[in-house]
């Protein structure tokens, strides 16, 4: 049986797509009981560290959604106002997870 967005396989996680202050895109996934909001938030507070030298990496969100059991991309995210972009989104998840 489909779900709502027309997939048939149970959402595993939400995820969240930002770009930082060098435009490059990068994953993030989490539980589904975690509001969207609340880990774009989180994301913003994330260090980069190298040997006691840290700055925060800004990240803006750009598109936010679920991930299917094959590690499909689609949704969007009531909190954040953003939508998912199926097929870049699922292209850069398999991109990370390689």
């Amino acid at each position: 049986m489909a779900d709502f967005f027309g997939y048939s396989r149970k959402t595993l996680v939400k995820y969240i797509v930002t770009i930082d202050e060098n435009d490059r895109e990068e994953l993030f996934t989490f539980p589904r009981m975690v509001h969207h909001d609340a880990m774009a938030e989180m994301l913003g507070l994330i260090k980069n560290q190298t040997h006691g030298n840290w700055h925060r990496v800004r990240r803006m969100p750009v598109a936010a959604g679920f991930v299917n059991a094959d590690n499909q991309c689609y949704g969007a995210s009531e909190t954040l106002g953003l939508i998912a972009r199926p097929a870049l989104d699922s292209d850069l998840l398999r991109k990370q997870l390689d």
